[in-house]
């Protein structure tokens, strides 16, 4: 009985024991981080910049934009596959001086993570996307997007590197958003929308080039090592510029909204008003004293103040669209 009681008992079972090989780990996760690098390579966040696409439709002939609504996400699906086909261009394009710099170093093409070939063949499906869309729409139409592809390739060869004409064919290009959105729909075309897109457009393009100067002289570096064109730019003369086409962009606006159908459009303009001149208060604001401008959209999204007052500024707009397309049905 004492022999039984100290007899030992049954060791239990051991679990084997499994090693990942971190080379192995690493080969497995590299095909996500590619995709991932792909779809990085076409700048989603910038996306929100094709919807100027809809705004000439929506504010001017909200009741046109619903009975015309297949033309026009056709026209902006087409301008978001143009605009990504020219990011990556412009990535390809400068990758080596994009390693130069402290942010841009980390893009997928400068930082390795996204092979040329890759971008390249990411490139062609784009254009053929594109292609395959405009098939669909007007002419004209296709005629725009063409245009805003040819000018967008010029100035990532040579244009970006010419002062003021490197912001001003960046603010073309948004006008060429509306134009294309106001011909897809067969709307009027309104000359006070297209002036107010465009300065205000180059506002923000003068502003992002403050921001770099600005960057460039608190790190101790030389204007014009990664953007050439910055050399002929100096903080005083952006702070006059932006602000000028900012008060001009603000009269656009004005001139655009009150020139709708009485007594909306007067109506709606008074309403507007204080939202769209906080809104270049704030952006001033912002540059002058919070070190922004260096990406406009993250500065929408990133501050409350603005987001609050573009929000109420979206809700007053929309609350007269949906009073115009009431009368009119």
């Amino acid at each position: 009985m004492k022999h039984a009681l100290e007899a030992p008992s049954p060791s239990s079972p051991e679990l084997p024991v499994v090693s990942v090989d971190p080379v192995v780990a690493v080969q497995a996760l590299r095909p996500l981080a590619r995709v991932g690098g792909l779809f990085i390579l076409l700048r989603p966040r910038q996306w929100i910049k094709g919807s100027l696409v809809l705004l000439a439709p929506l504010v001017a002939s909200p009741a046109t934009a619903v009975t015309q609504v297949v033309p026009l996400l056709g026209t902006l699906l087409s301008f978001l596959a143009a605009s990504s086909a020219v990011y990556i261009f412009n990535d390809l394009h400068d990758r080596e001086r994009d390693r130069l710099h402290p942010v841009k170093r980390n893009r997928p093409l400068a930082s390795g993570r996204v092979s040329a070939s890759a971008a390249v063949t990411l490139l062609v499906v784009l254009l053929a996307g594109t292609a395959a869309l405009l098939m669909l729409l007007p002419v004209l139409v296709g005629v725009i997007v063409a245009g805003y592809l040819a000018i967008n390739l010029w100035y990532c060869l040579a244009l970006k590197h010419q002062p003021l004409v490197d912001v001003s064919v960046v603010s073309v290009g948004f006008v060429l958003r509306v134009l294309a959105g106001t011909i897809a729909v067969g709307i009027a075309v309104q000359p006070a929308l297209l002036i107010g897109v465009y300065c205000a457009c180059l506002a923000l393009s003068l502003g992002k080039r403050r921001h770099e100067l600005a960057a460039l002289s608190a790190a101790g570096g030389e204007a014009g090592e990664h953007r050439p064109a910055l050399r002929a730019y100096s903080v005083p003369f952006l702070d006059q510029v932006v602000l000028v086409n900012l008060v001009a962009a603000l009269v656009g606006y004005v001139a655009f909204i009150w020139a709708q159908t009485p007594p909306y459009g007067p109506v709606t303009a008074g309403l507007t008003f204080p939202f769209a001149a906080f809104a270049v208060h704030r952006y001033l604001q912002m540059i002058a004293m919070g070190g922004s401008g260096g990406d406009p959209v993250e500065d929408l999204f990133r501050d409350r103040a603005m987001l609050v007052n573009v929000g109420l500024w979206a809700a007053v707009l929309a609350q007269a669209m949906l009073t115009s397309i009431w009368q009119l049905w």
